[in-house]
C-alpha cells in the first residue's frame, strides 16, 4: 500500500534485522529510533504487509525543489521473493506517480552489492563516489518505466 506510514516499531524491527550501522556493525536501536521518528514525519512511504506484518518498505523525503532522497528501502530476509519485490515495486511506482516529475537521489554503501545492483537495474546513474559509498541520481520517469505497475 503506497503512502501509508508504517508504525515506528515495525520499521525499527525490520531495519534492525536488515540494515547495518555506519561502521558496518549492528544499528544502535535508540539512535535509529530517533532518526526514524524524524523520518516518518517528513517522508512519503510505500509498504508491503503480509499477515499484518511489515515485510518491505521504501521511503522518500524531499531535499529541494523536485528532488527527493531515497531515505530507506528494506525487505525482510524471509520475504525476499518475486511476489514481495513486485508488490514493493508497484507501491513505489504509485508513490512516484503521486509525486510527479521529480529527480531521485540515493546513497549506497559499496558493500551493499544487492542495492548497488538494484539501483543500476532501475536506471540510476552514478553522480559521485568514494571508497565508502556511491551517490546515485535518476529521473522518476525513468524509474517508473522500469517498475511494475
Amino acid at each position: 500500500m503506497s503512502g501509508d506510514k508504517p508504525a515506528l516499531e515495525a520499521v525499527l524491527a525490520l531495519d534492525l534485522l536488515c540494515l547495518k550501522g555506519p561502521d558496518g556493525g549492528p544499528l544502535d536501536a535508540e539512535t535509529h529510533r530517533q532518526a526514524l521518528t524524524a523520518s516518518l514525519q517528513r517522508s512519503e512511504w510505500a509498504s508491503v504487509h503480509r499477515d499484518g506484518a511489515l515485510v518491505a518498505y521504501g521511503c522518500l523525503w524531499p531535499v529541494a525543489d523536485n528532488n527527493w532522497f531515497v531515505g530507506g528501502l528494506a525487505i525482510h530476509p524471509a520475504h525476499r521473493s518475486s511476489p514481495t519485490i513486485a508488490a514493493l515495486g508497484r507501491a513505489m511506482a504509485d508513490l512516484l506517480k503521486g509525486l510527479g516529475p521529480v529527480t531521485l537521489r540515493s546513497h549506497v554503501r559499496r558493500g551493499n552489492v544487492a542495492s548497488l545492483r538494484l539501483h543500476r537495474r532501475l536506471g540510476f546513474a552514478v553522480e559521485q563516489e568514494n571508497e565508502r559509498a556511491v551517490a546515485f541520481v535518476a529521473e522518476a520517469a525513468l524509474i517508473l518505466a522500469r517498475l511494475p505497475g
